[in-house]
Parts: structure tokens; C-alpha cells; sequence
């Protein structure tokens, strides 16, 4: 089969409810008239029967607060990171002349403060130095603003750098189904025992998880993104060589005055104080009721792997299916079966049901308190009848 063949399945719950359909749609209509067939049901509707049904989805949500955050900061913290602060530095030396690079004014005025730097003076007035003082002047990234950028940046790095890692490896949704089933029947002549088990776990695809969470998803990629770029930026690399900083910071004039660094300190506070893993997991667990629709479904493929069986071996009892049909058990969980599959079926509001059910049950309850009262009436009389021919009789 060709990946276009896969492809145009389509959805699976469609395809999964035309299979299906086409199933049920194959069971002839005289089969559920076969006497055989009614005396299985009946067995199974009143025999020993144990199901267990429900449904699982591990749920795995992102926390949007710490993305909200570091998007709000991310546009200052890259402005910042372009256009840094900078300042003279200024560095003071006294070099052998050879070594010497800039004169300045304030080398001369030196100079003529230190005569034992000078070796002759020349008959013309020139002087001549053994040593001067040199000033190496240029511009330095070295300012506590800077050095607090870069820090933010590492330590914004590893935080979501954790919690990227942790949710993208994590991010399927997983899922499972499981069933199972088991019967002991007495149909007079044999005892018949069967179970069925029935695991399904979901292989989501990255895809699939995408699709669900695609908007989440493509943030957190952006910010990591960025984030990294920026660690590898050139800025990065020229504050290497710098001290970082500690917290709390210490609120400068810029940082407590320009737009961008405050938006910067902003999101430093928070992540200091942001103690969270940045999602959570649920674990969803659904135990679907058996409707009468599954429990045919359940009770003919039972009967389908009991026939097929005894078609190929050898019958020796012979069963009569004349008999009379047992009695069903009304028991609490078939009480709820019924009352899931009126409420399933009812276009009404929770209260509308709610008080429908309650004044039917009244109704009930009151017809049926008559008809005791009506029955232990006839009764007394009855007695009273019985009792007056007796003594009659005895005279």
C-alpha cells in the first residue's frame, strides 16, 4: 500500500464507524428470530457476567504565564543586546620610549614633572626621554548594566533550555483503551466460561500533538530560539571576560530609568521568583457506561466464538431451547444502565431531567403504594371469607 493509499483513509473514527457499520449491517434479521440464538441471549442477559470499560488520556499542559513573560521582555532584551551601554576606558602606563604609541599633552606635562625620566637634553633643546607616560584610551563594554544583560541572558538561557527540553521530549498525549470481560453461563447441559481482554494504547505522533497544540508550541520554539541566539550574539562574546552579577540587582539609573532595562529587570525578578516546571500533567480517566447497543455487541461476539467452536467438534447433549426463559436481575448497575441511556437520549436540561425522573419515580412509587394497599385489601377479604365459611361449616 502506497503512502497515497494511507493518506486517503481519511479519519480513523469514520473509517473505524464504517467498518463497523457494515459489520452489524451483515447480521441477517432472521437470526435474532432463531429459537437457538434467543436461548444463548437469554443466558448471557441472566448469567454471571463481569465487564470493565474505561478510557485513559495523559493530559500534558504548558503553563502560558513564563512564556507571556519572557515574550513581553524578549524586544527590549534585544534592543539592549545591539545597542549596549559604552564608556572610555582610559589606562595609565610608563613604557620605554621605544615602546611608546600615543604622545598627548598630558605625556609632555608628565615628562617635565619627572626629570629623571630624561636622559640628555640637546643643545638645540631637544629633549630626550628614557621613559614616558603612555595613555591607551578605548571604548569598553565593562558597565554593571552590561554585565547584568549578560547574566540575564545565561541564566534566562538555562531556564527555558530546561523546561524545552523536558516538554518537547514529553509532549504526546497518551492514550488507552481497555476492556475486558468475563461469563460463566449454565445452559443445563454444559458450563461454558469466556473471557476477553482487550488493551489499546494510542501511539500519538508528533504531528497529531502539534496540531492540538500548535500555538503554545510554536512560542516556546521562538523564545528558545531567540534566546540562544542571542548567548551566541557577539555581545556574548565580548563580556566573557567580565564578572557576572548577582541577585538582587542593584537598581541603577539606568536600569531604573530606560524602558528597555527595566523591562529587563522585570523578567529577572520574575524568573527568580518563578518556581514552577512551566506544565503540568493530568491524567483523565473515563469509564464509559454499557449501553444496550454494547452489550449486544458484547453478548454476539461471544455467541459468535461459542458457535464457531461447537461447529467444529462434535455435539453429543442435545439442547432444548424450549425452555423457559430465565428471569433478568434487576440489580443497581443495570438500574443506572437504564437511567444513562433515557438520559443519553433526552434533548433537556440537567434540572428538566432531573425533575422528569423524580416525578415519574413519585408516580411509581404512589401507583405501586396503591396497588399493595388494593391487593392487601382483596387479601383481608379474602381471609375474612374463607374464615366465615369455615366457621360455618364447623357449626
Amino acid at each position: 500500500m502506497s503512502f497515497e493509499d494511507n493518506m486517503s483513509f481519511g479519519n480513523d473514527r469514520d473509517n473505524i464507524e464504517n467498518v463497523y457499520e457494515k459489520m452489524i449491517g451483515n447480521m441477517p434479521e432472521e437470526l435474532t428470530q432463531d429459537k437457538y440464538y434467543q436461548y444463548f441471549y437469554n443466558l448471557l442477559e441472566t448469567g454471571n457476567n463481569y465487564c470493565s470499560f474505561f478510557n485513559t488520556r495523559l493530559v500534558k499542559e504548558v503553563d502560558e504565564d513564563w512564556v507571556n513573560a519572557i515574550e513581553e521582555a524578549m524586544p527590549s532584551l534585544q534592543k539592549v543586546v545591539m545597542s549596549p551601554r559604552k564608556f572610555i576606558e582610559e589606562e595609565r602606563e610608563i613604557v620605554n620610549i621605544a615602546m611608546a604609541k600615543n604622545f598627548s599633552p598630558e605625556s609632555i606635562q608628565h615628562l617635565l614633572q619627572h626629570s629623571n625620566m630624561i636622559d640628555k637634553i640637546n643643545d638645540d633643546g631637544t629633549v630626550i626621554p628614557n621613559r614616558i607616560l603612555n595613555i591607551f584610551k578605548e571604548e569598553s563594554l565593562n558597565t554593571y548594566e552590561n554585565r547584568f544583560i549578560c547574566t540575564l541572558i545565561l541564566e534566562l538561557q538555562r531556564f527555558i533550555n530546561k523546561r524545552f527540553n523536558v516538554i518537547f521530549d514529553n509532549s504526546k498525549d497518551e492514550r488507552g483503551t481497555f476492556f475486558e470481560m468475563e461469563s460463566l453461563l449454565d445452559n443445563y447441559t454444559e458450563t461454558i466460561s469466556y473471557k476477553l481482554e482487550i488493551k489499546i494504547r494510542e501511539k500519538q505522533t508528533d504531528v497529531d500533538n502539534e496540531e492540538e497544540n500548535m500555538g503554545i508550541f510554536n512560542r516556546i520554539s521562538k523564545i528558545h530560539r531567540q534566546i540562544n541566539d542571542l548567548a551566541s550574539s557577539g555581545f556574548m562574546v565580548n563580556m566573557r571576560k567580565y564578572p557576572l552579577v548577582r541577585h538582587p540587582i542593584v537598581k541603577t539609573n539606568a536600569i531604573g530609568k530606560n524602558l528597555n532595562y527595566k523591562a529587563c529587570h522585570k523578567l529577572w525578578n520574575y524568573i527568580h521568583t518563578y518556581e514552577y516546571v512551566g506544565y503540568r500533567v493530568d491524567m483523565v480517566k473515563q469509564e464509559p457506561v454499557v449501553s444496550k447497543e454494547l452489550e449486544r455487541d458484547i453478548y454476539n461476539s461471544f455467541l459468535w466464538d461459542y458457535f464457531m467452536i461447537r461447529n467444529y467438534v462434535e455435539q453429543t447433549d442435545t439442547l432444548n431451547a424450549d425452555r423457559e426463559k430465565r428471569k433478568k436481575e434487576i440489580t443497581v448497575k443495570y438500574i443506572r444502565q437504564v437511567l444513562d441511556e433515557i438520559v443519553r437520549g433526552l434533548d433537556m436540561s440537567d434540572a428538566n431531567v432531573r425533575k422528569l425522573i423524580m416525578n415519574e419515580l413519585s408516580d411509581l412509587q404512589l401507583r405501586r403504594k396503591t396497588e399493595l394497599a388494593s391487593a392487601r385489601v382483596v387479601a383481608q377479604r379474602k381471609e375474612r371469607a374463607e374464615k366465615r365459611k369455615k366457621k360455618k361449616k364447623e357449626r
